[in-house]
């Protein structure tokens, strides 16, 4: 038998300089870490965002636009919010684009108070938003510290999560709702840690206000992702606790479990305003069902249908995770550009080539924390909290892959429940960018704990990695050019690939591919640069040459410098002045609000010119003059306007005349015989505004109805073969009417964004149509259905409405002089409200309570510890 060799401890003679002794512990007692932290984290943010904070400049893009176009149809309801917004897509629920204030939330009224007290502090509103990134920063600090105890390792990790590239790019582009339930994460686990431990009343409440604030910004697909995460955290500590045949640790698992169930329902009660009408909408949505073209098509492989397609387009690629290394590997997505190839002017230009249609940042958390995540998940693997985190790190990356890994995305998409409702695969590295930075913290810890037990054998590996690395950085320098050739050709083979396709993009890429392999070459140098650092750092540590603090700081700033040079590079300001201009009435509006109408109408603002409002660059611009445009801009626009656009097209005679646009915009002239119907009101450079002479009130009688089906609807209306005053179209019913005389009329007496209210005459049995989308019938909440949408009522009594000209409403009105009123009523709303405000209430106040209690419980343990 083999004897055993000896581990040889060597100990090295004591370092009396600064690097070898400091102590943070020496100069800032411990209970003042947590403060000087948090002063920390936001000094960060002050510093890489001062431009937004100081320097009266803010972010720019689609969704940010969209958001600020809708402020003041906000503004205009005392509440702050309303349930449907008519002014785009023919009207659709206000919830699905977002409400803002909500009384009967305390919950979310002092949170939102805290972030606008913050936000009031700068000139530039915006900065409301980068809160949650600095409360994102704090909870991943209380997290690590709880999990490591260690401040500067905890400081680490708050750091790096927070300003990991593609949750800070989400800053960027105006992805906001996304940055609540990312912020509230970390917290979450801790309170499942700690309750995992021990059940108490206080982490019960701070479970129930992180789960509910991690709900408010309702972006439905990162929430799925996050619940996904806490559910396979109880999966798996369950098997562990079975493999292991930890008693205690099963029962503490039902224990957690069940309190994390109770906590989560009274969270989802609260907020189940949101919750009761997203779902209710879902089913009328882009997000909800297949397109019309879809489900009469000839069915083909799951993979190559319009539906899957949809939702798999951000599909992640294998060879992107080199992306997590070097962020341009794949080009980067957006950067700004200056030289040559524009006078030395700045240009935006988004460089990426991989397979996605396109990204705006890489996903890249930084090389330092990329390896020593991997690092910890090697050597750390028996610590159940870092298996579980590589775990569903590595489930994450496998989703992410979509398509291009379809044995399990497929499995999921077609049987786990609203799975399908999702696009944007790569979404869900959302995941990845959490747990890494944590599995980094604890690379960290691992390797400060190898100098107490340090041989030379760990001695030379870290002084071997560290000639390593820098052989291979030097290697690099020497061979740049080889490399950067090497790169274009990458560049070159991939334009030649689209330029079928997309020529326009093939030659950006071609004449943009020097910039495109000089950010490459850098992000592969600066990446071997830092980790040289870092293996060089960890080796003078573990020789006691850096002292356990001073080690861990150098990480801190390497990671710092990374992360700052990579996340501003996506970071492209404008002048705040610039913002707030882009909102001045244009010509076109001003010309529209001169005709004083004073009864609906619609305008479609059809310019290819690429300015804000037009039908290539809508962004809801003109909603922001409470006009109602016939097009708009969402992510989950009702399905049935989708499906005219898909099919029909937003230029249409009969589509105008039917749905009330009474002005168009266009960029050029249109002939006068071409469409005689119109008539010019304005013309100007690039500005020409008509009004529709045949366009149809909101609200009309029609002659008769007919029964058609849905796509001969739509073809129809494509065809401009009926007048919709004539006659309109219901896909099931068969309903007896009798045509108008010259007795019927409507008058509008109320036009609210909830309600109308019609004098109406019906000379029979009369069918009146209403140009605005149909969402009416019942939720089905499995136990029970009740009313949902639009209702109609005649003299206060309710009648049914009819899907009617495929995506709107129609009722039938008998013979006599009536009171016909519209109202979007759900009753799922008016009931959770009050729920939410009663629940919300006793949540604070218990919160308040539970405090009080345990400050003063520590107080009396901190009087009875005699002195020694």
């Amino acid at each position: 038998m083999a004897k055993k060799k000896k581990e040889i401890k060597v100990n090295n003679p004591p370092q009396n300089n600064f690097l070898s002794k400091f102590n943070l512990e020496e100069f800032i007692p411990r209970k003042h870490h947590v403060w000087i932290v948090m002063i920390l984290i936001v000094l960060a943010f002050l510093i890489f965002l001062n431009p937004l904070y100081f320097g009266n400049k803010t972010f720019q893009s689609g969704d940010i636009i969209s958001f600020q176009a809708m402020r003041p149809y906000i503004d205009n309801h005392g509440d702050g919010y309303t349930l449907w917004n008519s002014l785009i897509f023919c009207g659709m629920p206000a919830y699905a684009i977002g409400v803002s204030f909500k009384w009967f939330n305390l919950i979310a009224v002092i949170f939102a108070l805290g972030r606008d007290l913050f936000a009031s502090l700068f000139s530039v509103k915006y900065t409301m938003w980068s809160f949650y990134l600095i409360v994102f920063g704090i909870t991943s600090y209380f997290l690590m510290n709880y999990l490591t105890k260690n401040t500067l390792i905890s400081l680490f990790t708050a750091i790096t999560s927070a300003f990991s590239t593609g949750i800070i790019a989400m800053l960027y582009i105006g992805h906001v709702t996304k940055l609540n339930p990312i912020s509230m994460m970390p917290l979450v686990i801790l309170m499942l840690l700690k309750l995992q431990e021990r059940i108490r009343l206080l982490d019960v409440l701070i479970l129930i206000v992180a789960l509910q604030i991690l709900l408010l910004g309702f972006h439905v697909q990162v929430i799925f992702y996050m619940f996904l995460t806490i559910a396979l955290y109880f999966i798996y500590y369950f098997l562990y606790s079975l493999i292991k045949k930890e008693v205690q640790l099963r029962n503490n698992i039902f224990k957690s479990a069940s309190t994390f169930i109770i906590a989560l329902f009274i969270a989802l009660l609260i907020q189940s305003d949101n919750s009761t009408q997203i779902y209710e909408y879902t089913s009328f949505s882009t997000r909800g069902t297949e397109s019309i073209v879809d489900k009469i098509s000839d069915k083909q492989q799951s993979t190559t249908s319009d539906f899957y397609s949809y939702h798999t387009d951000w599909s992640f690629s294998p060879g992107e995770i080199l992306t997590f290394i070097i962020p341009s590997y794949y080009g980067f997505g957006n950067s700004t550009y200056r030289g040559p190839l524009t006078n030395n002017q700045q240009y935006n230009v988004n460089t990426y080539f991989g397979q996605m249609p396109f990204v705006d940042v890489a996903q890249y958390m930084g090389v330092i924390v990329f390896f020593l995540g991997i690092f910890a998940m090697i050597i750390e693997w028996k610590n159940p909290f870092v298996r579980f985190l590589t775990i569903i790190s590595i489930i994450a990356i496998i989703i992410s892959f979509g398509k291009n890994f379809s044995i399990l995305f497929d499995l999921l998409f077609y049987h786990l429940p609203l799975f399908n409702k999702f696009r944007v695969p790569s979404m869900i590295l959302i995941i990845v960018q959490i747990s890494f930075p944590i599995l980094a913290g604890y690379g960290l810890l691992k390797i400060i704990s190898l100098r107490d037990i340090s041989n030379f054998r760990v001695k030379n590996i870290f002084k071997n990695i560290s000639i390593f690395l820098t052989s291979i950085f030097v290697v690099s320098l020497l061979l740049n050019n080889a490399i950067t050739t090497w790169f274009i050709g990458r560049i070159n083979d991939y334009a030649a690939v689209i330029s079928i396709s997309n020529q326009q993009q093939a030659r950006m890429h071609q004449a943009f591919s020097g910039y495109t392999s000089g950010m490459f070459t850098n992000d592969l140098i600066f990446a071997l640069l830092f980790l040289a650092i870092t293996a060089w750092s960890a080796t003078l540590y573990v020789n006691k040459r850096l002292s356990r603090d001073i080690f861990i700081s150098v990480i801190i700033l390497i990671s710092i410098i990374d992360l700052w040079r990579i996340d501003s590079r996506g970071a492209q300001y404008v002048p705040n002045q610039v913002e707030e201009n882009l909102f001045n009435e244009p010509e076109y509006i001003k010309v529209i609000k001169s005709q004083n109408d004073k009864d609906p109408f619609r305008i479609l603002n059809l310019k290819q010119d690429g300015s804000l409002g037009a039908i290539n660059r809508n962004s809801n611009f003109n909603a922001h003059f409470l006009i109602e445009d016939f097009y708009g801009y969402s992510s989950i626009k009702p399905r049935t306007y989708q499906d005219i656009m898909d099919v029909v097209g937003p230029v249409n005679q009969t589509e105008w005349r039917m749905l009330n646009v009474r002005y168009l915009i266009t960029d050029k002239a249109i002939p006068e015989n071409q469409l005689p119907y119109l008539k010019n009101l304005s013309s100007g450079e690039n500005n020409y505004v008509y009004k529709n002479m045949i366009e149809l009130p909101r609200a009309y009688f029609v002659n008769r109805v007919e029964t058609r089906s849905a796509m001969d609807i739509l073809q129809t209306i494509k065809k401009n073969a009926f007048d919709p005053k004539e006659v309109a179209f219901v896909e099931k019913e068969n309903l007896k009417t009798d045509p108008t005389d010259s007795t019927a009329f409507i008058n509008i007496n109320e036009y609210n964004y909830e309600k109308i209210t019609l004098d109406v005459n019906a000379s029979g049995n009369n069918f009146l149509f209403l140009g605005n989308t149909f969402i009416s019938g019942y939720a089905d909440y499995k136990l029970f259905k009740i009313p949902t949408g639009w209702k109609a009522l005649v003299d206060g009594t309710e009648t049914d409405i009819y899907k009617t000209n495929y995506g709107f409403m129609g009722i039938l009105v008998p013979k006599g002089k009536h009171i016909v009123e519209f109202s979007y009523a759900p009753l799922s709303f008016y009931i959770t409200k009050y729920i939410s405000l009663i629940l919300s209430l006793i949540v604070v106040l218990g919160l308040i309570m539970t405090s009080v209690f345990e400050i003063m419980r520590t107080k009396r343990a901190k009087l009875t510890i005699p002195k020694i």
